[in-house]
């Protein structure tokens, strides 16, 4: 598969991502769900030390690792595949370097990045979400810079429904195309609801 069919969901944090992320996920569409959220649950539940409050540097060592895995994983996957953030946005976070500099250019997606930008009236804080707006919207943009600075251009998500945005999504990637003429191939695989 062409990494060209992967594509990146990113943004402010609470902001719609990792919705638009499920909802094409229930549509059957392939989906990679955020590796620092996985990674971190998973420190909780084991009451694990690597975590961004007392280990930064070794949590987000932790967060590139997992993304390389599912970024390699993805390639099993059927197209299109949506992430839910993506390794250049954890690689800001890390000291610049060779082997850095490497995976950026060998882990690439699709030249286009979808973004939700900061979003204050379905802002929610909750028990992984603990953080006020101000903190989320204020990240938002070195978020961004971090896949510009990549090469990548950024597509930003309207502020509408779910429904609306996965019809802007796929719109944007021509997967209701690509979608029913799998269909046609193997009608068993038609997606719920599509």
């Amino acid at each position: 598969m062409s990494s060209q069919e992967f594509y990146v969901i990113t943004g402010a944090s609470g902001a719609g991502k990792s919705t638009l992320i499920a909802a094409l996920d229930d549509l059957g569409y392939s989906t990679i769900p955020e590796a620092a959220l996985a990674f971190m649950r998973e420190q909780l539940e084991c009451n694990g030390r690597i975590l961004p409050a007392t280990d930064r540097t070794a949590f987000m060592e932790s967060v590139l690792a997992r993304s390389i895995q599912d970024y390699e994983a993805a390639k099993s996957l059927d197209a299109p595949v949506f992430f839910d953030r993506g390794i250049p946005e954890w690689l800001r976070f890390l000291e610049p370097s060779e082997p850095n500099c490497r995976i950026a250019a060998e882990c690439r997606y699709a030249s286009t990045v979808f973004v939700a930008e900061p979003w204050p009236e379905i802002y929610v804080c909750d028990h992984e979400r603990t953080h006020s707006y101000d903190r989320a919207a204020k990240s938002y943009v070195p978020t961004i810079s971090a896949y510009l600075q990549s090469g990548y251009e950024a597509c930003v998500l309207p502020k509408v429904t779910v429904r609306e945005r996965v019809a802007f999504v796929l719109a944007q990637v021509g997967a209701g195309a690509q979608q029913a003429a799998a269909a046609d191939r193997h009608p068993a695989t038609r997606p719920a609801g599509g």
